[in-house]
């Protein structure tokens, strides 16, 4: 984490979510210290190492759309060490390799007026900016508040569904009669999207059937063989053996099918269950890519 620098006098406000926010990260919870650096920010949004914080912190949770987002805000902060920012951009660099492998879409939001501040209503209060930015979004749908004094305030609806980055333009109008408009807040259904099960499902039946079928074909194929070696003539035991070998051809392809199919089930089956990414990223071997004064 950057090195918090302590007011003088009494414990600010700041100071002390900040203390908070970094017993927090000692312990694991990253997420409740993104939280909680958040909160020391809000208390003195002249310290920007507290906001450069909360971009490490989601960072170190593996939460890399709130990082990417939060860290290259983080870089258009006035003095920060040079060093520092070299790091940032490397880490980010790499961030958007893991975004573009695991699932995601880079989204140019593009606004008009600038000063608009952008809200993704499912993933707030994070992730939101001023201004026209890129960012990242999982595969799946959101959408997005802009709001602008004296503009009217509007919620645009974005899907996602491959890494081609994607731009949306979001223009905002003063209201014809003068009077301030409010939108009715939308319903969000704030659970994560996972890929359906369905596929999964489907291959692990298919699965299960063709094993299904090998040991059928292995167990008729034994008793067969055991038949051919006491046939009593020569057409009984070559039908013993023809048949023998049918059986043995479909315990090989069935057993086939059977083992990829559960190669494919499990893969199915990861994927429908886990839904963020969980690489971890180096962005360099001298630390100080990823981390803050050697502590990152």
């Amino acid at each position: 984490m950057v090195t918090a620098t302590a007011t003088a006098g009494p414990a600010s406000p700041a100071d002390r979510a900040a203390v908070e926010a970094e017993a927090l990260a000692k312990a694991g919870d990253f997420t409740a210290a993104a939280a909680k650096f958040r909160e020391a920010w809000q208390a003195d949004k002249l310290r920007t190492e507290l906001f450069c914080n909360i971009g490490i912190s989601y960072y170190k949770a593996k939460d890399l759309v709130r990082a990417h987002l939060l860290l290259g805000q983080c870089l258009e902060q006035a003095a920060l060490d040079p060093k520092i920012v070299d790091a940032v951009r490397g880490v980010l660099a790499s961030v958007e390799g893991v975004l573009r492998a695991a699932g995601h879409t880079p989204v140019r939001v593009v606004v008009d007026p600038p000063v608009t501040s952008i809200t993704v209503t499912e993933l707030a209060p994070d992730l939101g900016f001023v201004g026209s930015r890129v960012v990242w979004l999982a595969f799946g749908s959101f959408h997005l508040t802009a709001h602008a004094e004296g503009y009217v305030d509007v919620i645009e609806p974005i899907t996602t569904s491959s890494p081609e980055p994607q731009t949306l333009t979001i223009t905002l109008h003063k209201p014809v009669d003068g009077s301030k408009r409010v939108i009715a807040p939308i319903a969000v259904d704030r659970r994560a999207e996972r890929p359906s099960k369905l596929p999964a499902g489907l291959v692990t039946g298919g699965a299960v059937v063709a094993l299904g079928v090998a040991v059928y074909a292995f167990a008729s194929g034994h008793a067969r063989a055991d038949l051919a070696a006491t046939a009593l003539d020569a057409p009984t035991f070559e039908a013993d053996r023809t048949a023998v070998s049918r059986w043995n051809t479909t315990l090989v392809v069935a057993g086939g099918l059977g083992i990829a199919g559960v190669a494919a089930s499990t893969y199915l089956w990861y994927r429908a269950l886990h839904t963020e990414p969980a690489v971890e990223v180096h962005a360099s071997p001298d630390g100080a890519a990823v981390s803050f004064g050697g502590r990152f």
